[in-house]
């Protein structure tokens, strides 16, 4: 080129990476949006903001030894879910309901995972972990408009959030349904097991007393055991993560003890001196819940899939395939005890197949914890996730997609940065 021209500005490398990277954390903050605050209100929106966020993660993604790890042990559960629905079927599966076992079990969780995948790549776990801060936030709003709709212009104003809405109010008990209760599992297992992630210590405070007010108030016995739950299982922890080596138990305690300690009796003081809730009205259902295995319809329910098992020899009766109790008329192949349901349908040898990922999951934790080097962004994410994996023994949510992050983003974060987690921690 003659001198006299100047050079031409080449466009930058990265100019397509970043506008593809910003789309891609916009659409799937908009996806958590839907699933967090509003799981299930919102299907038809929250399946685009899904094929979205999946799509805009594609182009960067990074196919690791940790995420072929991972992909290897997803395609052997999807070996026996595709089995098992040809063994359904042969046992007069519907066809609906064989679609169905399609989406939730082999299409949902690869789509989550890869876009967890571009959450771990464009965002990292610690700004991950700020949004479920403000998502936090915005649930314990939609508790309260809730509640304030329903009681002053009835259950028509509130079905956006749930189809037959109702609140309970009698006897010093508090209930609702509503479909956020499912999200906040996990994040009153995070919040109450690694508080010190919250940097302002007001705002720490007001989110602790927050979640625990919308957990006294929800009648829902998982969301209420996820606080105790999840602040054991943080305590436990504590002092074999990276951030607390060498600090004493007094100072763990005056600094992270105290205020979960001051939460919680400012919570109770509220609702006993500011509404009609006995808190001991509260305990004394969640209880007799957990006392009767979720309920006499869940306790039924248990025993007719037990026999169900027993039935089939522990080999599966397949996807879509029901027992004589019924829980749903409208799909009969659905059950509320996951678990048990689990091994009616695929066996023993199915079951242990779909919980290999998540049993790796823990073992990794563990020994990672052993070895004093538990990050505490991981602390977060795996006492949620137990949260979490318990309350499926009574509730379908790791049966629907929009709430399947809560058990597919911990794992997928984890199998990212620690990719050999059967071997020895060596440093």
């Amino acid at each position: 080129m003659p001198p006299t021209f100047p050079p031409a500005e080449l466009p930058r490398a990265n100019a397509y990476q970043f506008t593809v990277r910003h789309m891609f954390l916009g659409t799937a903050f908009v996806l958590l949006l839907f699933a967090v605050v509003v799981p299930n209100s919102l299907p038809v929106s929250t399946a685009v903001a899904m094929g979205l966020a999946f799509m805009l993660a594609l182009p960067g993604i990074r196919f690791s030894t940790s995420l072929r790890n991972l992909l290897a042990l997803y395609a052997c559960t999807v070996m026996v879910t595709i089995v098992y629905v040809i063994v359904g079927g042969m046992h007069g599966a519907p066809l609906v309901a064989m679609a169905e076992v399609t989406a939730v079990y082999i299409v949902s969780p690869l789509v989550w995972m890869i876009i967890a995948e571009g959450l771990h790549r464009q965002l990292g776990v610690e700004r991950l972990i700020e949004w479920f801060f403000l998502l936090s936030i915005l649930c314990v709003l939609s508790v309260a408009l809730f509640f304030y709709l329903f009681l002053t212009r009835g259950a028509a104003a509130v079905e956006f959030f749930f189809q037959g809405a109702n609140v309970n109010l009698n006897e010093g008990f508090s209930g609702a349904t509503m479909h956020v209760y499912g999200s906040m599992i996990f994040l009153c297992g995070g919040f109450f097991s690694t508080p010190e992630l919250i940097k302002s210590k007001f705002m720490r405070f007001a989110l602790l007393v927050m979640l625990l007010i919308c957990a006294l108030t929800s009648g829902r016995s998982a969301l209420i055991l996820a606080i105790p739950i999840g602040g054991v299982l943080g305590w436990v922890l504590a002092s074999r993560t990276v951030e607390h080596v060498g600090k004493s138990a007094m100072v763990r305690l005056i600094r992270y003890g105290m205020p979960l300690l001051v939460a919680v009796m400012a919570a109770l003081y509220l609702l006993q001196a500011y509404t009609q809730i006995s808190i001991s009205s509260v305990f004394d259902i969640v209880f007799d819940k957990v006392a009767s295995g979720g309920g006499s319809a869940r306790a039924e329910m248990s025993r007719s899939l037990y026999q169900g098992v027993f039935d089939n020899g522990g080999l599966g009766a397949g996807h879509g395939v029901g027992v004589p109790f019924i829980s749903d008329p409208l799909h009969p192949w659905r059950y509320e005890v996951v678990w048990l349901a689990t091994l009616y349908r695929v066996g023993i040898v199915g079951t242990l197949i779909y919980v290999m990922p998540f049993l790796l999951y823990t073992v990794g934790v563990i020994r990672l914890a052993l070895a004093r080097l538990l990050p505490a962004r991981h602390k977060f994410m795996f006492c949620g996730f137990v949260c979490a994996f318990l309350a499926t023994n009574t509730n379908p949510y790791i049966e629907a997609f929009a709430l399947q992050w809560m058990y597919v983003i911990p794992l997928v974060l984890w199998y990212i940065e620690y990719p050999l987690i059967l071997r020895r921690v060596s440093q």
